[in-house]
């Protein structure tokens, strides 16, 4: 048995979706062709979804992400985004989010806003260091996401500042109640509380939930696995971070953390990315990616995924020719590979 996985609000995700496919029409014929397409080398749609890392900066080192040891990147422009969205008809969903903070990005609330008017679900994930500065909790809110991820890797200060180094604590917590009691005073749900369990901090579950109930969040998701971005150099580093419990010892934590959200009213969800699919079976079975969604990088370049999230793992071309790129050689032979059930390396991570 697995434990349940977090999921959007599926009324008002379910309300955007219609909304959108019935005012454009070519949106709607896109999903169409989506929706009865096979998987094969070359793709006859557009992508459904999207992922767009608004920066590559970050002010945080967090001691489980490439960009604590990575030269800091950029913003993407709102142009450059509008573009996309734009060229991307078939867009009903994106993230908006990458390997930085997005709040870093001065025109992070408008790419929300620009996607919410037409009617495209965006979720992101923030640390919580800069909701407090120029009313930035309530800019998010009012921008209209889909749903905001608010990371919390620790019950308490030591724990915490060990993970996420370059926080505050007490501010990102403080932070973090402002900005769920701002969305409830609007009548809104739109936040989640999100834990990446670790070594360092696997003795706080039960803690984090306590804290999250403190800070007003009704959803929490605890990421049991961390990415290794298809680098061998972060599968070594990585695992050397991850939980010591086996598999059945997370899982039956994993029942005990639902029963003990339910004493607080908080929905308690996981996120385990591995094992997520399986070359021992039909193609339903092969990584979804390669043929509804991608990844574009803070300087335009197209990934294959946010699991990946670095154009210097594989880039797939430059996003300023989407629809090109989408078949090129590159993308087709991609494809091919997980068709015949011999991914690169890099993909290995996601399947069984």
């Amino acid at each position: 048995m697995k434990l349940p996985a977090p999921s959007a609000d599926t009324n008002a995700y379910e309300q955007t979706l219609q909304n959108g496919l019935l005012k454009y029409p070519e949106r709607k014929e896109n999903y169409e062709r989506f929706k009865a397409a096979s998987k094969k080398p070359t793709v006859e749609y557009l992508p459904l979804r999207m992922d767009y890392e608004v920066t590559s900066r970050c002010n945080f080192r967090c001691v489980m992400c490439m960009v604590s040891e990575r030269k800091q990147g950029g913003d993407m422009a709102f142009e450059s985004f509008r573009r996309s969205i734009d060229e991307l008809y078939g867009l009903v969903e994106v993230k908006l989010q990458g390997l930085g903070e997005p709040l870093l990005n001065k025109d992070i609330y408008r790419m929300i806003s620009y996607a919410a008017e037409r009617f495209i679900w965006s979720r992101l994930t923030v640390n919580g260091s800069l909701l407090h500065i120029n009313d930035n909790y309530k800019r998010l809110i009012d921008s209209n996401p889909g749903e905001v991820q608010l990371s919390i890797d620790g019950a308490t200060k030591d724990v915490y500042e060990k993970i996420r180094r370059g926080a505050d604590f007490d501010t990102v917590v403080k932070n973090a109640a402002m900005l769920n009691q701002y969305a409830e005073s609007l009548g809104l749900q739109k936040t989640r509380c999100w834990t990446v369990v670790q070594k360092y901090n696997e003795h706080q579950l039960f803690e984090i939930i306590e804290l999250a109930d403190k800070m007003a969040f009704r959803r929490i998701t605890f990421s049991i696995t961390l990415s290794n971005f298809g680098s061998d150099y972060w599968e070594e580093k990585n695992k050397a971070l991850s939980p010591s419990a086996t598999s059945a010892a997370l899982y039956e934590t994993g029942l005990r953390l639902i029963e003990h959200g339910r004493g607080y009213g908080i929905e308690v969800t996981f996120w385990d990315g591995s094992n997520k699919y399986s070359l021992n079976g039909g193609d339903d079975l092969l990584c979804a990616w390669l043929f509804e969604r991608a990844f574009i990088s803070s300087d335009m370049k197209v990934v294959p995924c946010c699991v990946i999230s670095s154009p210097e793992v594989c880039t797939c071309g430059s996003a300023s020719d989407f629809r090109g790129v989408w078949n090129n050689d590159i993308y087709v032979n991609l494809r091919q590979s997980h068709l015949n059930r011999t991914p690169p390396s890099f993909c290995r991570q996601c399947y069984e």
